[in-house]
């Protein structure tokens, strides 16, 4: 018997611009995406939510914690908002102090994507970056295809270039594996297959060094009070390119797997949380927890770091899944 393709359905606008949600189902998972920032709005697994989540649209496009929402064209630090590539020097749009994050301060995740296609069991999103977008050289044309089958669901980040640039793709959702309304992840577990983690000065943007994880060990699942606070990538062991795990979270009955192909994954506790504007009251500090597959921060200015730079004629492609599994 052949599925009937969801439908895309209103969900207010964005500074005049409307903005789509579409829900997959299959089994007891349930995903709601949104247009605004190709957002994760709702995650359900067996009726509840564990996924954070805004409102309405404007409270996406204005997201300080960007709760769902899909990075680029450079996801995390560039430090001192620029790098040289090919030996030309690109400065970019600084929106942290001297230092671009997220892709600066219009980046991606602030920005309403077309949907280009809906399957069954899919939804693809769509963005076109001018040349000199934010600073970054070469006309970007990116995607994310959203895939569900019973217990998961798959992303695909797609991007081609006219000229030489630099790329680096994540989705910042925040998950809560007791529910997106249950309070503080703090007695959840959390685990991280690697022994090292990317050295960072006191700006948050890396030394160049990757160093032995210390504190930070996550191979043994350790309660998220007894890790935190945390804003650190973790460097996943196994060969970068090949899907593996990257992170499980677990609460008493139910555990999130997080698989990927890229290098490493920065988890981010968000102490700071305050009040924030959620899909069910207001989420405070560790109300979630963020597992941003992804490159290395400031990769294009390390040459020891994984290579992020994408040349004309080639595409680049990165997968991550999340696997939802009940306990006990």
């Amino acid at each position: 018997m052949s599925r009937s393709l969801p439908s895309p359905v209103p969900f207010g606008s964005v500074n005049g611009e409307p903005v789509e949600l579409v829900r997959l189902e299959a089994d007891d998972l349930a995903v709601e995406l949104l247009s605004i920032g190709a957002a994760v709005h709702r995650v359900v697994v067996a009726g509840r939510d564990v996924a954070l989540g805004h409102p309405d649209a404007q409270g996406y496009a204005d997201s300080m914690f960007c709760i769902g929402l899909t990075i680029g064209r450079f996801a995390n630090r560039i430090g001192g908002a620029r790098f040289t590539l090919d030996g030309s020097r690109y400065i970019l749009s600084a929106n942290e102090g001297a230092s671009t994050l997220h892709g600066g301060p219009d980046g991606f995740h602030r920005r309403v994507w077309t949907i280009t296609e809906v399957g069954p069991d899919s939804v693809t999103f769509g963005i076109v970056s001018a040349d000199g977008d934010q600073g970054f050289p070469g006309e970007l044309t990116a995607s994310v295809r959203y895939t569900i089958a019973p217990g998961e669901l798959r992303m695909t980040y797609s991007a081609t270039t006219t000229a030489p640039t630099v790329v680096n793709f994540t989705n910042h959702s925040y998950f809560n594996a007791a529910g997106e309304a249950s309070g503080s992840t703090d007695e959840q577990l959390i685990a991280v297959p690697g022994a090292q983690v990317v050295e960072v000065n006191d700006e948050l943007i890396p030394t160049g060094r990757l160093v032995p994880v210390g504190l930070h060990d996550l191979r043994t699942p350790r309660r998220i009070v007894d890790a935190a606070p945390l804003d650190t990538c973790f460097v996943v062991d196994g060969e970068p390119g090949t899907l593996r795990p990257h992170a499980t979270l677990s609460a008493t009955d139910l555990a999130i797997d997080v698989l990927s192909d890229q290098p490493g994954i920065q988890l981010y506790t968000a102490d700071v949380m305050n009040d924030v504007p959620g899909l069910t009251g207001t989420y405070g500090p560790r109300s979630g927890l963020a597992l941003e597959t992804q490159n290395f921060p400031d990769a294009p200015n390390h040459e020891g770091f994984p290579n992020s730079v994408l040349r004309p004629g080639e595409q680049f492609t990165s997968t991550t899944i999340w696997r939802f599994r009940p306990l006990g």
